[in-house]
């Protein structure tokens, strides 16, 4: 009797392992053709983590119980290789490597904390960041979320960046805003001339595009500087009502987060279409920085990877993770360059730095073919 019953309990083990493995080659389909962009295909490339440690512990359950069928979830991870690689890699530095680049820094800076600082009294933390923003030290500073108000001296965020980077642009973010006073939005400074700008606007959550024209000594680069739809992920909010024991709240707030990514997934696949033709018709070479507010298996990702690689997967070191908030597992801040025309030398991702709810993150990028 207890054989019959461990033969059926390992017989359908098997079964739920099969169904993983046929989940996992469906969600292996999606984000390698990077074809669909129907918001549940978005749902099911975002399980890629959770299918990877899934199938990881099968492969541990059969070494176990010394039986072969470890090696069909073992295959399947051969297979999902690249997004693993997506996911942790480890770049050594080369020290001897004495050659100067161009770095650049992107940094989601929350709108500088002002609803704190106004609406709470608590000035610390807004204070804090924008020095962040101005001390890291980067050639080219692409910002997210900005806020700049001249009448409070804590707020003057551009003149303190004009500081050491006097060539700059910014979004137009609402309508006969060119003051620059506010929630900006994103904006690019940089210690080389800027000889051309361009930018787009999306009403939903201040998002949008602006490339910049940069000069470097004989090269022009374009820097292009992206925001997509939020991905709408407040889990504090439901954690803090499971705390109230407060379930309608807890079942509201959940609703919203599914929600808010369904209508992420639809909106980012929209923008990105045009990311991706700005991308085609630069006639320079091109380095995107950004919140993508997408993780590193999506749609969107996928589609800016087919023209551009990814700093962070050629340089970077550990998860590179770049939400501070919960869940804190997510990469969704992004540096893409084109390879043909640059090398990563190296790239950092400052998880240390906690005043935003986004890390800063920072590359340092050669000419290819130049000393």
């Amino acid at each position: 009797m207890v054989l019959l019953i461990r033969q059926i309990l390992k017989r359908f083990l098997f079964f739920l392992n099969f169904l993983l493995i046929l989940y996992t080659l469906l969600v292996y389909q999606l984000s390698y053709s990077v074809s669909v962009k129907h918001w549940l295909a978005g749902f099911l490339m975002l399980s890629m983590p959770f299918v990877l440690i899934l199938n990881f512990l099968f492969v541990l359950i059969w070494i176990f119980r010394k039986s072969y069928r470890s090696l069909l979830s073992f295959i399947i991870l051969i297979i999902g290789f690249p997004f693993i690689l997506r996911t942790f890699t480890w770049h050594n530095i080369d020290l001897r490597d004495t050659r100067k680049g161009f770095t650049i820094m992107s940094y989601n800076l929350m709108w500088c904390d002002a609803f704190t600082y106004v609406h709470q009294h608590d000035t610390t933390n807004a204070i804090q960041l924008i020095k962040k923003a101005v001390d890291l030290d980067a050639d080219i500073k692409c910002l997210q979320e900005l806020y700049n108000w001249d009448g409070f001296p804590d707020f003057r965020t551009i003149k303190k960046l004009r500081g050491t980077h006097k060539y700059y642009t910014y979004v137009h973010s609402t309508p006969g805003n060119d003051r620059g006073q506010g929630s900006i939005g994103l904006a690019i400074f940089s210690k080389y001339p800027i000889i051309a700008k361009q930018e787009k606007h999306w009403s939903i959550n201040h998002n949008g595009l602006l490339s910049a024209d940069v000069v470097i000594k004989k090269d022009t680069i374009r820097v292009i500087n992206v925001q997509l739809r939020s991905m709408g992920i407040r889990v504090q909010r439901v954690i803090e009502a499971k705390n109230e024991e407060n379930e309608e709240k807890a079942k509201k707030e959940a609703k919203t987060i599914y929600h808010q990514l369904k209508d992420g997934f639809e909106d980012r696949a929209i923008q990105v279409k045009e990311l991706e033709h700005w991308i085609q018709e630069s006639p320079f070479p091109v380095i995107l920085c950004g919140d993508f507010n997408e993780l590193p298996y999506g749609f969107a990702y996928g589609k800016v990877r087919s023209y551009l690689h990814n700093g962070f997967e050629d340089g970077g070191r550990g998860f590179g993770f770049t939400y501070h908030k919960k869940p804190g597992f997510l990469r969704i801040d992004n540096q893409f360059y084109d390879k043909k025309k640059f090398e990563i030398k190296r790239f950092k991702t400052f998880s240390e730095t906690a005043n935003s709810d986004h890390y800063p993150i920072w590359g340092e990028y050669l000419f290819r073919n130049k000393n």
